[in-house]
């Protein structure tokens, strides 16, 4: 085997070792949102929120999870619009990166591998789901 063949096993390999430990973590997660409930208090509460009284982006993201492992995906949607759009687009960025092929459209695929648009929707995001108005306020969570 040629130096080239081995390099690209090797990276063959560790995208496999990383997708599995990814799949793993989330099938551990969804075992474990499926047996605690979130909405019942008991774990931890979100730093930032504590703070300073404000949601940040990830604000209800355990209980969108726990939503939608139970397959309440309009509950889920309460708790976190961004990240129930986020969560298939970041799945399908693993899957193509460990496939080593595109999955998505181009110009989807430019967008979400820019790291400036995460970005800039996590900076809006947590802005406007704190303002207590209209059409703004059913972004917080809850």
């Amino acid at each position: 085997m040629n130096a080239l063949a081995a390099r690209a096993s090797s990276k063959a390999h560790a995208r496999t070792v990383v997708a599995g430990a990814a799949a793993v973590f989330a099938l551990g997660g969804a075992a474990m949102l499926r047996v605690v409930d979130p909405n019942a208090g008991g774990l931890w509460p979100c730093a930032f929120h504590v703070v300073t009284g404000l949601h940040c982006p990830g604000c209800g993201l355990t209980r969108m999870l726990h939503a939608l492992v139970h397959g309440d995906v309009a509950r889920a949607w309460t708790m976190n619009p961004l990240a129930v759009v986020a969560l298939p687009l970041l799945a399908s960025m693993l899957l193509q990166w460990w496939l080593a092929r595109p999955l998505l459209p181009g110009w989807l695929d430019r967008r979400v591998h820019d790291g400036r648009v995460w970005i800039a929707a996590l900076v809006v995001f947590g802005v406007l789901r704190n303002l207590p108005f209209a059409p703004f306020a059913w972004m917080a969570p809850g």
